[in-house]
């Protein structure tokens, strides 16, 4: 097989083989690949994924490192474990569903700036409010335990956010605009796939590049402002979504 071409020296191909160990565990997690079952051959695994054999065998090196693999000394690779599977939340799909996940996941706040205005993307029809001159600006991270599976970035009108600051350490920010003193008459959610970036790279410790679970939420008030508006990008494993197909 050809050798694998790149515009740096390792980096593609570093993040190749990182990409085939995701895959790789997810096929373990998911039974395809069943404990003490025999995985397919070096050989048929980077015919089948279009990789050079180095590739291949760094990925698989990454799963037996974790136990989840062992090569044994006549040819092949037995699964020897599952991985430990992550909880997984169910995503809101009502305000109230909202407060009741913020309340029961971790919080870790890891910056908060004033005067900032958010960026709405292109192409959202679906946000009618208005934005307000100034946004408090909010960088979290939700976590399961000690482990962070969410990067938030969360905005609120400036003024409506110093008069239920004070509350904050108490609250949750849903919880806060939920009591707050500027009734909310609409709010609404879009769920989404995105790439992490170098944010999340940074905060999730995943590469860039990775399909991640996104919501966009915003907040309106009775005068059709947009007191709050949110980014949130969740690790997928950790993430599901349920929809009743005939209610």
């Amino acid at each position: 097989m050809p050798p694998e071409t790149h515009a740096g020296p390792r980096a593609p191909q570093e993040k190749r083989y990182l990409q085939l160990a995701g895959l790789f565990r997810n096929k373990i997690v998911t039974g395809q690949w069943a404990v003490g079952s025999s995985i397919p051959t070096v050989e048929q695994l980077e015919a089948l994924h279009s990789a050079s054999r180095t590739t291949v065998r760094m990925a698989l090196g990454n799963l037996v490192s974790e136990g989840l693999l062992r090569t044994r000394k006549r040819g092949g690779t037995q699964v020897m474990a599952a991985p430990l599977r992550p909880p997984s939340f169910l995503l809101p799909s009502t305000w109230k569903d909202l407060v009741v996940f913020h309340s029961n996941t971790g919080y870790r706040l890891l910056a908060s700036e004033a005067d900032c205005r958010p960026v709405i993307p292109a192409g959202l029809s679906s946000v009618q409010g208005e934005l307000a001159p100034a946004y408090q600006r909010l960088l979290g991270l939700h976590c399961c335990g000690d482990q962070p599976f969410c990067l938030s970035q969360m905005y609120i009108e400036q003024s409506l956010y110093d008069r239920i600051a004070p509350q904050l350490p108490q609250l949750t920010v849903v919880e806060a605009l939920t009591r707050g003193p500027r009734p909310l008459t609409a709010a609404r959610q879009r769920l989404s796939v995105a790439p992490a970036d170098e944010l999340i790279q940074t905060h999730l410790g995943v590469p860039l590049g990775t399909p991640l679970l996104q919501t966009l939420r915003w907040a309106e008030d009775r005068k059709g402002q947009i007191v709050h508006w949110a980014q949130l990008r969740f690790l997928s494993e950790y993430a599901h979504i349920e929809m009743d197909l005939l209610g």
